[in-house]
């Protein structure tokens, strides 16, 4: 297994991962000023999680993920389509999105390849969305004895990418400006089983372990979950998005 390869775990991936609050989205589309029928590309759209929010909401979407196990969980939904490609090469045609977003997928890209491919496909005045649901370990109690479990199989372990300044990043290229702001908080209750997939799912986690190191701590987690019984577990999250607007070609 490779750092941002989820072949393995592309069905873990879609019974366990959160979708992302309508909230935090509705305010994103306010705040963008796109309609209905208008042009989305939802990057490293994985199993589709977004891309179902964004298709209820009447855009046409294109969602464009490398990982052809992950593109194969995604639901068929109409004003929907797949295709294979990357963050630093969509595959898309020039000025033709009206907005892109990437939903907990863009830590994975290159940003001095992947901002200005953005931009190319965008219109004039299109934006560019990042966001990630980030655990807050400290609401539940199977958090924080999971937050321990890690440090104690793979110590150090850290999601370096969640406390990283994403709109310094989203302008770094000069592609684009004018970055905003949003976060909400929301929950998830899961089972023991769900719970259990949320963490096969973890790339970073079981690519940079062992995987005697892993193997272990699935074990002590499966071990813990029983015997804490049948109570659902509040898995916490704080949603952050970073909006970016695109850059006319005069400004640059």
């Amino acid at each position: 297994m490779t750092l941002g390869d989820f072949s393995e775990q592309a069905e873990a991936y879609a019974r366990a991962r959160p979708s992302y609050p309508a909230e935090l989205l509705d305010a994103l589309v306010a705040h963008v000023g796109v309609q209905r029928g208008d042009a989305v590309a939802d990057l490293g759209a994985g199993t589709g999680l977004l891309t179902e929010l964004l298709a209820a909401r009447g855009f046409q979407v294109t969602a464009v993920e490398p990982n052809e196990p992950m593109r194969r969980q995604a639901k068929p939904l109409a004003g929907v389509r797949w295709i294979d490609g990357t963050f630093e090469a969509t595959g898309l045609p020039d000025a033709s999105q009206r907005w892109a977003v990437a939903a907990q997928a863009f830590h994975w890209a290159d940003p001095p390849r992947a901002l200005p491919e953005v931009r190319r496909i965008l219109q004039p005045g299109g934006f560019f969305i990042v966001l990630w649901n980030n655990r807050e370990y400290d609401r539940d109690p199977a958090l924080v004895w999971t937050r321990e479990a890690i440090q104690r199989h793979r110590p150090g372990f850290d999601d370096n990418y969640r406390g990283q300044d994403w709109g310094q990043t989203l302008t770094s290229t000069g592609d684009f400006a004018d970055v905003a702001y949003d976060e909400v908080r929301h929950a998830v209750f899961m089972s023991a089983a769900r719970y259990l997939d949320l963490w096969r799912s973890h790339n970073r986690l079981r690519t940079l372990s062992t995987p005697e190191q892993f193997a272990a701590f699935m074990r002590e987690l499966t071990e813990y979950l029983a015997a804490r019984g049948d109570e659902p577990i509040e898995v916490s999250y704080l949603c952050r998005a970073w909006t970016a607007r695109a850059r006319m070609r005069e400004e640059r």
